[in-house]
């Protein structure tokens, strides 16, 4: 939790950990209960009570033994029939207890349940009290109710003290109060004097010597005597001592702020003025833009807190300017454990800079940058609308990008971006300089009231960081604000306003109907506002939406205006999202009742309020009498169903929820037994985001390193998926930059780890900035990457995952008049590639990615229409395919489908010589599918189309003319073989998918800044570069020399693209996550490589890949092919088979009919390989691929025994064998985890024996004597099984598995059933 504390007993010294519960400690704290706790607080069920409160807290020692628990809701017993509706704010005045009049929702919650070991009571009480007050800055007070006749426990009376006697519906009740002040006080806050020096300095000293280095010894005391009406000192005093400092000045360099951050919402940090150019033209109005709300309009003359700025802010208040905010990227509450006892914002750091070179050197930067998309999650802080980039031209298609790319980049050049001119003075002051001791640091909001005192003409405060500063308390209250795109600012800027600290102002209601004028002002300029504005308008009218479902609207309400506004309805869809996404990562299902489901439609808030935005949604979870809070983000092609939403500004404070992959159930085979409509309804893909209970007091991580992901390979796509899935941690600056954006994943031609549906699951364009371009160098000294453009992004962590592409060849060049042949050339002839600083014709293309399927796709498409069209008809010159692989077959079909005969395709395969250059997953020249029945199979098909195939061809020409618009085209292509040359080849197009290397500007970035590059991309076992801020994976990289891991079977290229992405992310987290093992700091990321070596003797060895290589497509003839295959490298088939532990080969169908089913079962009767053909019309008998990959390295006895079926000729097809009722639990998602508990049934003892061996013990003991086990042995390791009661574990482990999955599985019996 966010605060830990270390307390001692006395008599029985031991260390205490105050942590957040969890469910496993149940059972524990059922052992401390005793019968005074029952007669206290009720028989109360305590992991439902975990479940729903909003923190629960656990005391424990080091070994992690638990020593108390208390739980804590923002509502009272519902048994004590005190309130209705959870709405006890209503009832709480009635008691006319002054004190308990300043008890609101947001400061104020109940203890539900209190229970320690008996000797601990006293200590385990406070130890809680002071970690809750700690963990909640915004709580003050802790409300507890006992009935009357009940003596309150001695460790509770010490610290709750009696406030009021009453009695209600369900009896009479004594209300206790506990108060912040009594356990974590508040800090005096005063002017500094110099006489503070000597308690400040350790406090510098021991978090940076760089202060001293730069200032010298006495920079405190010279800050303290350098105090004026624009400069100011301030110290945190307790129990006379100063143990903090604050140093503030109004010095802003407003311009340089407002070029570089999105301060527009903010009206730019600066006064009103008649001058100010706020408004662009209507055509050019921001759809993401958020309402214009007056800041302003809000009383500033708040209690004493902020009276003294009452007067020069009652000014500014008539001027009512109206500032468009809505924020959502502010900053969360980080994690306060582990903290160093607050952080410095630089003297001279971005907010207090005063130079003018800034400006300039932004806009410069800015206007370069060709294409950039926001992430979702800033959408409400930036100016530009989020629209869908629509490459493809429309009229004339040109099947080379490039051309493409020149008329894209001359009108991007026409663009202009609005900025708003600001003309007023600056309404900012800076905090320069802030320190602050761990233990008092959850205390920092103490300062905001006083300095905003010191200036009472200024609405704002700003601090700046630098990115791997990580935030601390006082950050939490602050908003960050996004960087305007293209900005290399090396610091993050947060700011507060003044009206932040009305807190006791801030109040949560449900809305009435005269509030619909002030909701229409608040959401003036949010994109999709009509539909926000028509849910409150059916809320007034019907509560009720026009399919009849409840509507609840909540505005949070400060002096009467109205500054933000939530609209839930309930989850009708629960079944859905249960099933297809895993909400049980965040809560118990069955404790939640299904009306306690909500769904977010709209959700928006002021941005001065941004900080209370948790504090929204959870009084929005009270009073809508919510357990959680769903809100879906669709597709940006699905732009009609995304309108049923706004795009919430709270978006941060919601977690994202993994997808779950799906059964693909045999509807016909299962008839009835299918799972319900509801579980089976096809909608369109989201991403799905979620809040509890739970989750509204539990801050998150924020990591505000730039991390700059080059490339959208599938690597990249699974190491951002993987950063982004963390629900503890909040990534603000993932920037992926590639060619293209993030990829569609709607082309299956182009075998993608990912599909379109999976893509919008994740949609990671909500958490990640994309940057169209390419890099072309590497400044490794600034910690920038060049951008073909010119322009430059910065980067704290570097991940290069941009592989190795196709690309156009370029012709050898052979004098054919001399009758060249192959012979003649060499290896780097042959993979050679064009020049890319020339432009290629415009009918040649290297397909890399979807555009440029997209293109390939729609040029065939025309050049058919116009064939059709014309009136003399000409014969078509043939398009020709140029390449060896799997996906020049597919591209062979692809052009067929599009409607082009067979005899208009030419495959052209170029020989291929073994190269640790390339990325090619073949050795030598083995066969594409390394099958022969598949490959007579593709021959064959490939005859019987007409396709011409054209064996060990290399290109040595082509002739070009020049088109009707001026552009190059090739004519005729002439190819050199091993014999005589091929000249003077026609044809209408060339499709390359030969050589695949690494792009050469990628290698003159990565040699010219000295990264060690041995033909690919060096890197260790860590995928660490030569730069340990430089990491790699994929295709580009190979393992440095030392680990002698040089051969295919190491290639990146031979392994799981997912799973490389995997690794790669968690060898990045540590260096972030708090909560994972074995941490490595910053200062271990800078330390020699040697040094580590040493200590950590895994990175002698590689990582070893488990997850199975997989090769889909539609082949020549119309067959549908899978292809599953352990990782590494591949072995000839032929030679494979004949090995003595090759296993067994398990094969129906034939190739031929198109019902090709083969199955390779290695030794340890593990499924190993995989090869699935159907043809066209048998494609109904194809099973699902994701389906059939969950068979890969299961064992055959999980097959019901396929083995001893096939042998006893009880399998005549694997397709419908697979398609059985009983097979389904093999293809659920969990289904790997319930494998998992029964090995661990099988490697453990038995409950309560210990002294009996486990099965796998014994096992182990039989192979270690003889190697082999014979039947005799079998037989009694069996009765074992059942003698000691393992069997019965594994059948009930097994009957609870499908019981709790009923919802997937309703094709099994249980018991009772029958």
């Amino acid at each position: 939790m966010s605060a830990s504390t270390i307390g001692t007993f006395a008599g029985n010294e031991q260390p205490l950990n105050a942590r957040r519960t969890e469910s496993v400690d149940a059972p524990f704290i059922l052992l401390l209960s005793s019968e005074k706790t029952h007669k206290q607080f009720g028989n109360v069920n305590v992991v439902h009570l975990i479940e729903k409160a909003n923190l629960s807290v656990t005391l424990c020692n080091l070994k992690n033994e638990v020593l108390g628990f208390s739980a804590f809701v923002d509502y009272p017993q519902f048994e004590y029939e005190i309130c209705e509706d959870n709405l006890w704010e209503k009832w709480i005045p009635n008691l006319g207890v002054n004190m308990l009049n300043m008890c609101t929702p947001i400061n104020s919650m109940f203890m539900h349940y209190f229970t320690a070991q008996q000797e601990f009571t006293m200590a385990t009480a406070t130890e809680i009290i002071r970690a809750v007050f700690n963990a909640v800055p915004e709580l003050y007070f802790v409300l507890l109710l006992i009935k009357r006749d009940q003596e309150l426990e001695p460790a509770l009376a010490n610290i709750f003290k009696p406030a009021h006697t009453f009695k209600c519906k369900g009896g009479e009740f004594t209300l206790y109060t506990c108060q912040r002040h009594n356990h974590i006080p508040t800090l005096h806050i005063r002017e500094a004097v110099v006489e503070d020096t000597d308690d400040l300095t350790p406090l510098f000293t021991n978090l940076d010597s760089l202060l001293t280095q730069s200032y010298g010894d006495y920079f405190i005391s010279e800050a303290i005597e350098s105090q004026s009406d624009h400069h100011h000192c301030l110290a945190a005093e307790a129990d006379g001592k100063a143990v903090g400092f604050m140093s503030i000045s109004s010095a802003v360099n407003l311009e340089f702020l407002q070029d570089t951050y999105e301060l527009d919402v903010f009206h730019g940090l600066a006064k009103p003025h008649r001058d100010d150019d706020l408004v662009k033209a209507e055509s050019e109005t921001s759809m993401a833009t958020i309402s214009s709300v007056s800041v302003d309009s809000v009383d500033p003359n708040d209690e004493a807190a902020q009276q003294e700025g009452g007067e020069g802010s009652g000014t500014k208040q008539e001027t009512d300017a109206k500032e468009g905010e809505e924020k959502e990227e502010s900053a969360t509450k980080a994690d306060g454990d582990g903290a160093d006892g607050g952080a410095k914002a630089d003297e001279d750091d971005v907010a207090s800079n005063a130079g003018g070179n800034g400006r300039a050197s932004v806009r410069s930067n800015l206007s370069r940058h060709s294409s950039i998309e926001g992430k979702l999650s800033d959408a409400h802080m930036c100016p530009s609308p989020l629209t869908n980039d629509k490459s493809l031209q429309e009229g004339r298609v040109v099947l080379n990008p490039m051309y493409s790319q020149l008329v894209e980049g001359d009108d991007k050049k026409k663009r202009k971006e609005f900025r708003p001119i600001y003309a007023g003075k600056s309404n900012a002051f800076t905090i320069q300089l802030f320190c602050i001791e761990e233990m008092h640091e959850m205390r920092s909001v103490d300062f905001l009231p006083r300095i905003f005192k010191l200036f009472p003409d200024k609405d704002f405060a700003v601090i700046s960081l630098p990115h791997l500063v990580p935030e601390f308390p006082l950050i939490q209250n602050f908003v960050r604000v996004t960087p305007r795109i293209g900005s290399n600012s090396p610091h993050e800027l947060y700011v507060f306003h003044r009206h932040g600290l009305l807190s006791s102002n801030f109040v949560v209601r449900k809305a009435r109907t005269d509030d619909l004028d002030k909701v229409k002002t608040l959401v003036e300029k949010i994109a999709f506002k009509e539909r926000l504005i028509a849910d409150v308008e059916k809320y007034n009218d019907a509560r009720r939406d026009e399919m009849g479902k409840e509507i609840q609207v909540f505005v949070a309400d400060c002096r009467d205006q109205v500054v933000g506004i939530c609209v839930i309805s309930r989850e009708e869809d629960i079944e859905y999202i249960r099933s297809h996404y895993n909400i049980e990562d965040f809560i118990y299902y069955n404790h939640h009742r299904r009306d306690e489901h909500g769904h977010l439609h709209h959700f928006v808030l002021n941005p001065i309020f941004q900080n209370f935005s948790k504090m929204f949604l959870k009084e929005v979870l009270r009073q809508g009498e919510k357990s959680s809070l769903y809100y879906p983000v669709y597709a940006h092609y699905d732009n009609g169903t995304a309108t049923q939403h706004s795009l919430i500004t709270g978006l941060n404070y919601l977690v994202p929820i993994r997808p779950r992959r799906q059964i693909c159930y045999p509807m016909q085979e299962l008839g009835e037994n299918l799972p319900s409509d509801r579980i089976l309804n096809d909608q369109l893909p989201y991403a799905l985001n979620h809040i509890n209970r739970k989750l509204t007091l539990e801050p998150k991580v924020v990591v505000n390193a730039s991390i700059v992901v080059v490339g959208a390979s599938d690597v990249a796509l699974s190491f951002l998926e993987i950063l982004c899935f963390c629900p503890h941690l909040r990534f603000n600056n993932l920037i992926l930059v590639s060619r293209r954006g993030f990829p569609n994943g709607e082309f299956d031609a182009n075998v993608h780890t990912f599909s379109n549906d999976d893509i919008a699951k994740m949609s990671l364009r909500t958490w990640v900035t994309a940057i169209k371009g390419t890099m072309i160098g590497l400044n490794r000294g600034h910690k920038q990457i060049i951008l073909n453009d010119g322009s430059t992004v910065s980067y704290d962590y570097l991940i290069l995952c941009n592989g190795q592409q196709y690309h156009i060849p370029d012709p050898t060049g052979c004098d054919l008049q001399k009758l060249a042949t192959n012979h003649d050339l060499t290896p780097a002839a042959l993979y050679r590639p064009f020049d890319e600083g020339k432009i290629a014709p415009e009918n040649v293309i290297a397909l890399n990615d979807d555009y440029e399927y997209e293109q390939l796709v729609s040029w065939a498409v025309q050049i058919i229409e116009d064939h059709e069209q014309a009136e003399v008809k000409k014969e078509m010159s043939p398009v020709v395919i140029y390449g060896r692989n799997f996906a020049s077959y597919l591209v062979v079909q692809l052009l067929i489908n599009c409607g082009l005969k067979g005899s208009q395709v030419v495959l052209v395969r170029p020989p291929l010589f073994n190269t640790q250059i390339s990325a090619n997953d073949d050795d030598g020249n083995m066969d594409t599918f390394n099958e022969p029945a598949i490959s007579k199979l593709v021959d064959q098909a490939m005859e019987q189309l007409h396709v011409k195939v054209l064996e060990d061809h290399v290109l040595a020409k082509w002739t070009t003319k020049r088109n009707n618009v001026g552009n190059d085209v090739v004519t005729h292509v002439s190819f050199t073989t091993d014999t005589k040359p091929l000249d003077q080849l026609p044809v209408s197009a060339l499709v390359c998918l030969h050589p695949k290397r690494i792009n050469y500007e990628t290698f003159t970035a990565l040699n010219d800044s000295c990264i060690v590059f041995d033909g690919r991309l060096t890197i260790d076992a860590d995928f660490k570069t030569n730069d340990p801020l430089v990491r790699a994976a994929g295709p580009l990289v190979k393992y440095s020399r030392r680990y002698h891991a040089s051969g295919s079977a190491f290639r990146p290229e031979n392994q799981s693209s997912r799973e490389i992405g995997f690794r790669l992310a968690m060898s990045v987290l540590p260096i972030f996550d708090p909560t994972l093992e074995h941490l490595i700091s910053p200062a271990e990321e800078h330390s020699s490589k040697d040094t580590r070596d040493t200590i950590d003797l895994n990175q002698k060895l590689v990582p070893l890949y488990h997850e199975p290589k997989v090769i889909k497509g539609e082949l020549p003839g119309g067959f549908t092919y899978l292809h599953v295959r352990k990782p590494g490298a591949r072995s000839v088939y032929e030679l494979d088979v004949d090995k003595s532990d090759h296993g067994m080969e398990i094969v129906t169908g034939d190739t031929m009919k198109g019902n090709y089913f083969r199955l390779h079962i290695n030794q340890y009767n593990c499924v190993e390989t995989i090869t699935c053909l159907v043809s066209a019309e048998n494609y109904h008998m194809m099973l699902p691929a994701s389906n059939i990959l969950q068979l890969y390295g299961v064992h055959e006895r999980f097959l019901n025994n396929l083995k001893e079926r096939f042998n006893d000729n009880l399998i005549a097809d694997l397709y419908a064998y697979f398609r059985q009722p009983w097979s389904m639990i093999l293809f659920h998602d969990r289904f790997p985890d319930f494998k998992q508990e029964i090995r661990e049934i099988l490697s453990s003892s038995p409950v309560g024996a210990d002294n009996i061996p486990s099965i796998e013990a014994m096992v182990n003991s039989l192979v270690d004597e003889d190697l082999v086990i014979d039947e005799s042995q079998r037989e009694l390791l069996l009765k074992h099984f059942e003698a000691v009661g393992q069997r019965r574990s594994v059948e009930k482990k097994l009957l609870n598995f499908i019981s709790y999955n009923y919802y997937h599985l309703p094709m099994y019996a249980k018991p009772g059933m029958i």
